[in-house]
């Protein structure tokens, strides 16, 4: 009789593991909205200025977004636009000749990276006569 009983209960164990929601509860419940916003950002280019054009779709809780702006690898400026409700904004910063980069921060996490220009990077050719540092 107990032989049926553990038989029974390695059936109904197979039987439970084969059904397709086998978690509790069956039903998880809705999942937290992200804490993030979620932004659509893009750069527009002018004759002396870069027009950062941002909406706003979802916001979580008012907040700062902090803007940098850099040529090349030197910051030129930072500005912070407080984030208030879902909505449309426009920003300007200076332009000049060569690579541009805006990152927007949220609570100290990127929020985005946006580019103009392009990027000076070393000759490869260069590098490989350099030896790069290392011994052959």
């Amino acid at each position: 009789m107990k032989t049926f009983g553990w038989l029974g209960g390695v059936a109904l164990l197979l039987f439970l593991a084969g059904c397709r929601y086998t978690f509790l509860p069956l039903d998880p419940g809705k999942p937290l909205p992200p804490e993030r916003p979620f932004v659509v950002a893009r750069l527009e280019k002018g004759a002396e200025e870069a027009i950062l054009v941002l909406r706003v779709e979802r916001l979580p809780s008012p907040g700062y977004l902090h803007l940098k702006w850099f040529r090349e690898e030197a910051l030129l400026q930072e500005k912070t636009l407080f984030l208030e409700e879902v909505g449309s904004y426009r920003v300007s910063f200076p332009l000049s000749q060569g690579y541009h980069r805006l990152v927007g921060l949220w609570v100290e996490g990127v929020l985005f990276q946006l580019d103009l220009g392009m990027p000076r990077l070393p000759d490869p050719d260069e590098e490989e006569k350099k030896g790069n540092g290392q011994e052959g």
